[in-house]
């Protein structure tokens, strides 16, 4: 039991931001078309037009994360919330290799577009704030 919740945790959030963002664009693409921003630029308008940079950036950003927990062990919460974090981000470099910019949908008040990829990244993040915050005991270290 406890190696089915292990894989739930790490990977079941992930792979559902990471399956519903391809589905949503997938659709979009094929029956929407005109409601499609292409993005060629990172949150903000940053880095626009560079596929390379931001994918080498994204690519980076998670090795890291993979380097700074390796002494740790996430629990409770902290696994959900990088599992989200990490299928929203793959969600995008997904767009990037593919088309060579991120597919955007969702208007929020004019102000911004985004997709489904970013919703599991924003929320992967409030949810990993969150734990750090109030429940500490999320991010042990590992016994050496």
């Amino acid at each position: 039991m406890r190696i089915k919740t292990f894989w739930l945790s790490w990977f079941g959030p992930g792979l559902l931001v990471l399956g519903l963002d391809r589905l949503v664009k997938i659709e979009y693409k094929r029956n929407i078309l005109s409601f499609l921003i292409h993005n060629s630029g990172m949150a903000f308008g940053l880095l626009k037009g560079n596929a390379f940079p931001i994918l080498a950036v994204s690519l980076l950003l998670i090795l890291m994360c993979f380097f700074l927990l390796r002494g740790m062990r996430p629990s409770g919460l902290a696994p959900i919330a990088l599992s989200m974090i990490l299928g929203g981000a793959l969600g995008n470099m997904i767009d990037r290799l593919l088309y060579g910019y991120v597919l955007d949908m969702f208007p929020f008040f004019n102000w911004f577009v985004f997709n489904v990829a970013d919703v599991g990244v924003v929320a992967g993040a409030i949810l990993c704030g969150w734990s750090l915050l109030f429940r500490p005991q999320d991010w042990s270290k590992k016994e050496q």
